[in-house]
């Protein structure tokens, strides 16, 4: 039986990881879908080209959750301390940031689509397919910049529920367009652009406008730069989930090279459908531990010791039930998805029967990895999270995936992210029992008593 307390906990856990999770479901199904009709209706190539653009188009989104993970991090603990207004002013020093990425990357993609394409490795119509891509949809980069990070903030808001029902009517969106542009109309790689990026301006500025006119703690202000440290604070405490989305950017760009290397373009392919296999239990699992995030960073903020060590035990422990749910259920369901994207390619589903047990074992590590890293950042110790996402996405992944692919062949592919993830999970637990107990931020003496989230 669950205490009083851990119950309140629980109740607000559940408050923030329905809608989140919902979001990143949502999320994942109109990107599925999206990718089910390019297989179907643009060609297998179509959706080899769409996965060597992802470690490019990453990149927007790696900055949104850095600021609205760091963002929504620093605005909880300061509601929680009752400082109001530096709470309001480092929420709109948060807009500032996304808005001067945002146009930074609709710039740079617009201005050198055809570099970024020569560094993904297309040749050929692969190279065709993916610069009509970039081109239509450069001109709608800042919402993917914004979208994630301003349902962050409406989470604090206490608005989940208009924020997840935005990204919803996105979706819905996304799949119509998609539909039109690419299934009826026959508009190919451009059609799938448009459609994206106008989904995601539809998503991005009804939650915009909320911040501006119904939002009451978490509202843009005048003359929010008195402090400009808070800028600061957010991006370095976002860092290690910057790192940890921004390795796709990294480490995709290596894996469809070793790809394209042992197994050529079918490799690719089937890759392709691996990630977006993979995806939904990969967001589940993030969005769990970021419903974690603002319920420790609060009650830090409150400096309620128990109370913090508590969220962490409910959100580690679903995130790993969940993990485990989802290795049976990917085992299960292979083959008819695979089948789903492409129905002609039978070499490229017997080696996603190669891929999947792998993909499967690596889970459960993921799962605590993410979760040890999340509650870090939650309790603004950013360096020891940034190790951990290093370790796990980038350095120890990138000498993995060389290792064993020279040592086992293209099956080295498939086995990286399962060993990577277990060697990281020896120095989570090293650095959660060094730096985990660092529970108070150096203001908390003086903060009166707040009330839940929730």
């Amino acid at each position: 039986m669950l205490s009083n307390n851990n119950a309140s906990l629980f109740r607000q856990f559940s408050g923030y990881a329905v809608p989140t999770v919902l979001a990143a479901w949502v999320y994942c199904m109109h990107s599925v879908i999206s990718g089910i009709f390019i297989g179907r209706h643009v060609g297998a190539d179509a959706l080899a080209a769409l996965n060597l653009l992802v470690p490019l188009l990453y990149l927007p989104y790696a900055f949104s959750v850095m600021i609205g993970v760091g963002g929504s991090t620093l605005v909880s603990r300061l509601l929680g301390e009752r400082r109001e207004r530096d709470a309001a002013a480092a929420f709109t020093q948060a807009l500032w940031l996304l808005a001067a990425c945002g146009i930074a990357f609709a710039l740079g993609i617009f201005c050198y689509a055809d570099t970024f394409v020569q560094w993904t490795g297309a040749r050929g119509e692969l190279a065709i397919l993916a610069r009509e891509f970039l081109h239509a949809y450069a001109p709608f980069v800042l919402f993917p910049t914004a979208c994630y990070a301003l349902e962050l903030f409406l989470r604090i808001e206490g608005a989940a529920k208009f924020g997840l029902a935005c990204l919803i009517a996105g979706g819905i969106a996304d799949i119509a367009l998609t539909w039109w542009m690419v299934g009826h109309m026959q508009w190919g790689m451009r059609g799938a652009a448009l459609a994206s990026g106008i989904s995601q301006a539809l998503a991005c500025m009804p939650m915009l406008a909320y911040h501006f006119v119904k939002a009451r703690r978490v509202r843009p202000i005048a003359h929010a730069f008195a402090r400009p440290d808070h800028a600061w604070r957010m991006a370095y405490n976002g860092v290690s989930e910057f790192f940890g989305e921004i390795a796709p950017s990294v480490t995709l760009f290596a894996f469809n090279h070793a790809v394209l290397r042992w197994l050529g373009d079918t490799g690719l392919v089937a890759f392709a459908v691996v990630e977006y296999m993979t995806m939904i239990a990969s967001v589940t699992m993030v969005a769990l531990v970021q419903s974690m995030q603002p319920i420790v960073s609060f009650e830090r903020g409150a400096g309620n010791a128990q109370a913090v060590a508590s969220s962490f035990r409910i959100g580690i422990a679903v995130t790993a039930g969940f993990a485990l749910a989802a290795s049976g259920a990917i085992l299960t369901l292979a083959q008819p998805l695979g089948a789903l994207f492409v129905p002609d390619s039978g070499a490229a589903q017997a080696l996603l029967r190669e891929a999947l047990p792998w993909c499967a074992l690596a889970f459960m590590p993921a799962a605590l990895n993410l979760a040890i890293s999340g509650y870090l950042t939650a309790i603004e110790a950013p360096l020891a999270s940034m190790i951990v996402a290093l370790l796990r996405s980038w350095l120890l992944l990138l000498v993995m995936l060389w290792l064993l692919t020279e040592w086992l062949g293209p099956r080295g592919i498939w086995m990286t992210v399962a060993v990577t993830e277990l060697a990281t999970l020896i120095a989570s637990i090293v650095l959660y029992r060094t730096r985990g107990r660092r529970l108070y931020p150096p203001a908390s003496a003086t903060a009166s008593p707040a009330q839940p989230l929730l």
